[in-house]
């Protein structure tokens, strides 16, 4: 799988100005955001690990939308206002991390937590990615989070740093799978997370941009 504009995501998808308070969610201008309100502040009942829960949920949606705008009006204002919302969320997860370790699914359930994931991967922080790739093998480990969510990680920190991935989930932008490590291996790695085969998945992935070229030829 791939991440980004023109990526799947996880199953269970100019450096901007990052405000200090955790709870601002970027929202569209002349919108209302993710909570409802008119402007990015007023999110401060996000209590407790559901409160957190709908934080994630909340900003992983925004995250989406504005994802999906800037794909249907490509543009740099767009992909400014797309990078502001990611980072605004990276700078979140940073702080909740901080104080309360990974969420993890057996905290704030597997849909929370696969928002976590996303937007972690889509962070422009590859410190924060290090360390919470470790969080995430751990929570693995115990039985708190589902196995894929290590393998993403894994493979996102792999590319960045360079070396090949182990599970082959990134993909270029051109969409073919970045290096991958022990190619004669990764479909037994793939299936013992939960991901299907390469092959399966470039599959899945070409009827997808085959039903993409036709909705944008009607």
């Amino acid at each position: 799988m791939a991440y980004g504009p023109n990526a799947d995501v996880p199953r269970g998808g100019a450096e901007p100005d990052v405000p200090g308070k955790r709870h601002d969610v970027e929202g569209s201008e002349g919108s209302s955001g993710p909570g409802g309100s008119d402007s990015s502040d007023g999110c401060d009942d996000y209590d407790g690990a559901g409160g957190l829960a709908r934080e994630l949920v909340d900003r992983i949606a925004q995250d989406g939308r504005l994802t999906t705008q800037a794909q249907r009006l490509p543009g740099a204002q767009m992909r400014r206002r797309v990078a502001r919302c990611r980072a605004v969320n990276a700078a979140a997860l940073r702080e909740i991390v901080e104080e309360s370790g990974w969420p993890t699914a057996e905290l704030v359930g597997e849909e929370a937590s696969t928002a976590a994931l996303m937007i972690l991967l889509h962070a422009d922080d590859l410190a924060l990615k290090l360390a919470c790739r470790d969080l995430i093998t751990d929570a693995v480990e115990r039985g708190q989070c589902p196995p894929i969510h290590a393998a993403y990680a894994t493979d996102h920190c792999a590319v960045e740093l360079g070396r090949p991935q182990p599970y082959g989930t990134r993909y270029t932008p051109l969409g073919r799978p970045y290096p991958v490590a022990d190619p004669d291996g990764v479909d037994a790695r793939r299936v013992a997370v939960g991901l299907r085969t390469m092959a399966a998945e470039q599959q899945a992935l070409a009827e997808i941009q085959l039903r993409r070229l036709s909705r944008a030829s009607a």
